[in-house]
């Protein structure tokens, strides 16, 4: 929410400012940066037992950490002159850095090293080191997001050659965790500055804020794992070319 005040924020104050902008037409774009995902929850399920628990079937609710990764996306759309409109892909991969595991059918639970030597097994991961509930991983899994979004840009140029925009867009994001993954609706705001360096080529500077909502993954018909909504903050430099 804070997000989305602060860009309502200075899209109010790229109102106030002189239109400059023309109808470009066509254009593509090219970019790349650092995509970081925030603390995701994540709960392993299974039945018979298989956590140490009482119940019929166990579940175990975990806060996973990740990695930053580097992002690539490449974008085709249409610039009417203040408004632009595109359709983007995306891809990030981050690599799995710890888990922290906090309950255990919904009671909270103190792992001994014993216990966090088989939340490792569990996983198939070697190389884990425990810290309490804690547990890092030197080879972890990776968190893969394919992404197909839908933008609207506003864009008010402040000079010939400076142009700020902010907006954002819908679309999906697939993913791919522990070896499995699916299909998700997403939902992304972002702002940047474009710099014109020719009539036809601009140096882009952006942040863009994605959440994709969670999703139950079976593994058979008694287990599996329900991931949380998945947020990506995404900090980036590109090009974009206009036809």
């Amino acid at each position: 929410m804070k997000k989305l005040i602060l860009m309502a924020g200075v899209a109010s104050a790229l109102i106030g400012a002189p239109a400059l902008a023309e109808d470009r037409g066509v254009y593509i774009s090219v970019s790349a940066g650092s995509a970081s995902v925030k603390d995701t929850d994540l709960r392993y399920y299974d039945v018979g037992g298989t956590f140490g628990g009482a119940g019929a079937t166990d579940s175990v609710q975990t806060s996973v950490e990740l990695k930053n990764a580097a992002a690539f996306a490449g974008a085709v759309g249409y610039d009417f002159g203040s408004i632009r409109a595109d359709v983007e892909i995306g891809y990030n991969r981050n690599e799995l850095e710890a888990i922290t595991v906090e309950s255990l059918n919904g009671a909270p639970v103190t792992l001994s090293p014993a216990e966090a030597d088989d939340v490792c097994l569990y996983l198939g991961i070697s190389s884990c080191t425990a810290s309490g509930n804690r547990i890092a991983f030197s080879d972890g899994g990776k968190v893969r997001q394919l992404s197909a979004m839908a933008n609207l840009w506003y864009e008010h140029p402040i000079t010939d050659r400076i142009t700020p925009y902010i907006g954002g867009g819908a679309g999906f994001v697939g993913f791919e965790a522990d070896g499995e993954g699916d299909v998700t609706f997403a939902w992304q705001v972002g702002a940047g500055v474009a710099f014109q360096a020719s009539p036809s080529i601009a140096i882009t500077v952006d942040y863009r804020y994605r959440s994709a909502d969670g999703k139950d993954i079976a593994y058979d018909a008694n287990s599996g794992f329900e991931i949380g909504t998945i947020k990506t903050s995404t900090l980036s430099a590109g090009l974009r070319f206009s036809f």
